[in-house]
C-alpha cells in the first residue's frame, strides 16, 4: 500500500510539468509570429524605400535628361548636331539602338526623316504622306506602343501598311507644338526576347514633350536666323537699292547698290545725306513722293528724276511702302528702288529711231514721185539744151530750167539719202583724201576769219565708202559750221581711229562695238541746246533764218552715214560750238584709185524697149534715145514690157526697167525677162535710191543702175556702156 500511496504523489508533478511546456509553446509560436510580422514590415518599408531611390534615381535621371535637353539645344551649332544629342539622351532613358525622329511638311503632304538610325533599315528620302506606323501616330496625335503581332493585326484590318524591316517592339510618340502634331520620335527593337515597359512608354513621353519644344525652338530660331541671313544677303547683294527713310526724309539704312548708284565712297557717307534734299533733282517732287505715300500708304513703279552725288541724271522707279508707329501714325518708309536710266534712254531713243525711220519713209515717197514730176522738166530741158546754141535766144531760158530743176534734184537726193538712201560707187578709200579734196572745193567759200585748221592720222587704215556721199557729209557739216561762226572762229577737221566696246555704245543712237575711223567736225560757234539738239537731223528742221536753208543738209549726212552702217556722235554747248564725230567702219582694204574719165555721148541703132508706169518718163526717154539713133519702144507697165519682149525678143537689145510699177513691178519683170532669155540686158531705173531693195534687184542679174531724174548724158552714157559690154 505504501508504494502505491508514494506513486500516488508524482503524478500531480508530472502534469505541472506538461503545463509549463505548453506555456513555452505558445510563447514561441508567439514570437515567431511577432518576427514574421517584423520581416514583413521591414520587406515592405525596405520595398518603400527602394521606390523612393528608384524615384529618387528616376526623377534625377529625368532632370538629368531635361536639362541635357536644354544645354544641347542652346549649345547645338544646327539642329543635326541635336538630333544626335536627344538620340544620346534617350539612349540613357531606354533601349533606342533603332532610334528616328520624323518631321511633317509645312503644306502637311509630306513626311522628312531628318534624324535616321537603324540596324537594318537605310534612311528614307522624303516622300508624300503614307500609311506606316509613323503616319498612324502623325494622324492620331497619341503615342502606340505595338508588338510585332499587333502591328500584323493593326495591317490586317486594314488601319496601316507593313513598311520596312518588321520590329518586335515598336514605340512612337508624337511630337506636339500645342494641339498641332508636327512630327514623330520612335525607338523599335528587333530582338525577340526584348520589350518595352508601360514605363518606357509613360517616360518617352513625357521626355518627348521637352524634345518637341526644344526641336520647334530650335527650328523656329534657325528659321529666324535664315531669313535674317537671306534678307541681309538680299539687302547687300541686291543690284536694285533698298533703302529706308524717316518721313522727314533722313536715310535710316540703304544697301551697297544705292552707295553706288549714288556714287558715294561709303555707307556712312551717304546716311548723312538727306533723301529728298540732296538726292532730287527737284525737291518738291520728293515732296510730292512723300505726301502720296503718306495718303495712300504705299506707292508702286513711281518714277522719279534723282541725281548722283556729282549732280548726273538718275531716273528710276520706286516702289515703297509706309511704316507705321503703335499710335497708326506714319513714321517712315521702306522701299526699293530700280535704276531705270539706261531703259529710259534706250526708250527714247527707240522713238527716235521710230520717227526718223517714219519721218524717212515719207520723206523717200515724196522724193520719188517728186523725182518722176522732175524726170520730164529735167530730161526735156537737158535734150533741148543739146540741140541748142549756146547764142541760140532759147539756150539761156532753157539752162536755167535745166540748173533750176538739177537743184530740185539735189534736194530730192538729200531726201532720198535721208531715206536711207544707196551707195552708187563703194570702194575701198582712205578718208584723208576725201577731207582734202573736201577742202579744196569749200576753202575758197569761207570767209577769213575762219581759221580752218585739220589734225589728221596719216595711219589710218581705209574705209569702204560712197566718196562722193562722204564728201558731201563733210562739206555739209562744213557749211553748218562755218554758219555757225558768223563772227568768226576756228574749224577743225580730224581724223582718227578708234574701236569701240559694247559698253561703249550705250548712250548712242546707232552706236554698235567695232573698229572706226572717226571724222570729227569741231567749231567755235554759237552752239545749240539739248532741244535742237534732239532735233538737227530731222528734215526740213533749221535754225537759220527763212530763205537761208532748206533743213535737209543734217538730214541727208544722217541718211548717209547711216547707210555706210555708221553713227554720228554730236556734241554741244550753247556759247562753246559743236563736234560733230562721224564713225565709219573700217575696212583696211588696198585703197581703190578714181579712174573716172570724161565720156562722150554717142548715140547708137540698137532697139531698146523702155517699160516704166510715168509716161512723161517714157516720152522723154523716148525722144532723147530716138535722137541720138536708137530704135525705141515704150510700155506702159510690166505685163505690157513682157508681151512686146515676148513678141520682138531677137531684136530688143536693151531693157531700161523702172522699179515700182502698178500691176507687176520690176523685180517680178525682171524675173519674167530673164525666163525668157537669161542673157538679157536690163538698165535698172528708179526715183529711189539705190537702197536695200534696189539692191536686191540688182544682185538679180541687171546689167547698170541709173537714177532719176535722169539727163541726157548720163542716160546715153549708161546704155552705151551697157550695150558696149562695159556696164
Amino acid at each position: 500500500m505504501k508504494k502505491t500511496v508514494q506513486k500516488d504523489k508524482r503524478l500531480p508533478k508530472k502534469k505541472k510539468l506538461s503545463s509549463r511546456f505548453s506555456g513555452e509553446k505558445n510563447d514561441a509560436a508567439r514570437l515567431e509570429a511577432l518576427v514574421h510580422e517584423r520581416t514583413r514590415e521591414l520587406e515592405l518599408a525596405n520595398r518603400r524605400l527602394e521606390e523612393e531611390i528608384d524615384r529618387h534615381r528616376q526623377s534625377e535621371v529625368l532632370q538629368s535628361a531635361l536639362f541635357q535637353i536644354s544645354e544641347k539645344t542652346s549649345r547645338a551649332k544646327d539642329m543635326d548636331a541635336l538630333y544626335r544629342a536627344i538620340h544620346g539622351i534617350i539612349s540613357n532613358l531606354l533601349y533606342a539602338r533603332n532610334f528616328y525622329i520624323a518631321l511633317i511638311d509645312v503644306d502637311k503632304e509630306g513626311i522628312s526623316f531628318p534624324y535616321f538610325f537603324d540596324e537594318f533599315d537605310a534612311p528614307p528620302e522624303p516622300k508624300k504622306l503614307g500609311r506606316g506606323l509613323t503616319e498612324y501616330v502623325l494622324k492620331t496625335g497619341q503615342p502606340l506602343l505595338a508588338s510585332a503581332q499587333q502591328v500584323l493585326q493593326m495591317a490586317r484590318d486594314g488601319w496601316i501598311d507593313l513598311i520596312g524591316a518588321p520590329s518586335s517592339e515598336w514605340l512612337g510618340v508624337p511630337l506636339k507644338k500645342g494641339e498641332h502634331t508636327f512630327g514623330v520620335l520612335v525607338v523599335q527593337s528587333y530582338q525577340e526576347d526584348f520589350h518595352y515597359s508601360e514605363r518606357d512608354r509613360e517616360l518617352l513621353i513625357f521626355v518627348s514633350q521637352h524634345i518637341a519644344s526644344a526641336l520647334w525652338n530650335k527650328q523656329t530660331a534657325g528659321a529666324l536666323a535664315e531669313s535674317e541671313r537671306r534678307y541681309r544677303t538680299m539687302f547687300e547683294e541686291s543690284q536694285d537699292v533698298i533703302y529706308m527713310a524717316d518721313v522727314k526724309g533722313r536715310l535710316i539704312d540703304i544697301n551697297q547698290a544705292g552707295v553706288e548708284l549714288f556714287g558715294y565712297s561709303s555707307r556712312p557717307e551717304i546716311l548723312k545725306v538727306n533723301f529728298i534734299r540732296d538726292l532730287y533733282e527737284d525737291p518738291a517732287e520728293g515732296e510730292k513722293f512723300l505726301a502720296d505715300i503718306m495718303i495712300s500708304g504705299f506707292v508702286r513703279d513711281y518714277e522719279v528724276n534723282l541725281k548722283t552725288q556729282s549732280g548726273k541724271a538718275v531716273v528710276v522707279l520706286i516702289t515703297a511702302r509706309a511704316e507705321y508707329n503703335s499710335g497708326d501714325r506714319v513714321i517712315g518708309y521702306r522701299g526699293i528702288m530700280r535704276d531705270i536710266t539706261e531703259r529710259k534712254f534706250l526708250e527714247q531713243r527707240y522713238l527716235q529711231a521710230q520717227k526718223m525711220e517714219s519721218i524717212g519713209l515719207l520723206a523717200g515717197g515724196i522724193a520719188h514721185d517728186f523725182n518722176n514730176i522732175l524726170g520730164g522738166i529735167l530730161g526735156y530741158a537737158s535734150w533741148m539744151k543739146t540741140n541748142l546754141k549756146e547764142n541760140d535766144h532759147f539756150f539761156k531760158p532753157v539752162d536755167t530750167i535745166e540748173k533750176s530743176a538739177q537743184r530740185a534734184a539735189e534736194l530730192t537726193g538729200q531726201l532720198l539719202a535721208f531715206a536711207r538712201g544707196g551707195k552708187y560707187n563703194i570702194k575701198a578709200t582712205n578718208l584723208n583724201n576725201v577731207i582734202s579734196e573736201s577742202l579744196k572745193i569749200i576753202s575758197g567759200t569761207f570767209d577769213k576769219s575762219i581759221v580752218i585748221e585739220t589734225r589728221l592720222d596719216l595711219s589710218l587704215p581705209t574705209v569702204e565708202i560712197d566718196v562722193g556721199q562722204i564728201q558731201q557729209v563733210l562739206i555739209n557739216l562744213c557749211v553748218n559750221a562755218r554758219d555757225a561762226m558768223s563772227a568768226g572762229g576756228r574749224l577743225t577737221i580730224q581724223s582718227s581711229m578708234t574701236v569701240l566696246e559694247e559698253d561703249d555704245t550705250h548712250g548712242q543712237l546707232d552706236a554698235h562695238p567695232g573698229w572706226f575711223a572717226v571724222l570729227a567736225v569741231s567749231d567755235t560757234g554759237i552752239g545749240m541746246n539739248d532741244a535742237v539738239r534732239q532735233r538737227i537731223f530731222e528734215p526740213f528742221f533749221t535754225t537759220k533764218e527763212k530763205g537761208k536753208g532748206t533743213g535737209l543738209g543734217l538730214a541727208m549726212v544722217y541718211g548717209v552715214v547711216k547707210n555706210h552702217n555708221g553713227f554720228i556722235n554730236v556734241y554741244s554747248e550753247v556759247g562753246n560750238g559743236s563736234t560733230f564725230r562721224v564713225y565709219l567702219p573700217l575696212s583696211g582694204k588696198p585703197e581703190v584709185l578714181d579712174t573716172d574719165y570724161e565720156e562722150e555721148m554717142t548715140g547708137g541703132h540698137e532697139s531698146i524697149l523702155v517699160i516704166d508706169d510715168e509716161e512723161v518718163i517714157r516720152e522723154v526717154a523716148g525722144e532723147i534715145l530716138g535722137s541720138y539713133g536708137y530704135q525705141v519702144q515704150l510700155a506702159a507697165d510690166g505685163e505690157e514690157g513682157i508681151r512686146i519682149y515676148e513678141k520682138q525678143q531677137p531684136r530688143i537689145e536693151l531693157v531700161i526697167l523702172d522699179m515700182v510699177m502698178p500691176r507687176q513691178g520690176g523685180r517680178e519683170t525682171l524675173l519674167k525677162l530673164k525666163k525668157i532669155d537669161p542673157a538679157v540686158k536690163v538698165l535698172f531705173s528708179t526715183g529711189y535710191s539705190q537702197n536695200e531693195k534696189v539692191t536686191e534687184i540688182i544682185d538679180l542679174g541687171v546689167s547698170g543702175f541709173i537714177q532719176k531724174p535722169y539727163q541726157v548724158k548720163s542716160l546715153l552714157t549708161s546704155v552705151r556702156k551697157i550695150l558696149d559690154g562695159k556696164g
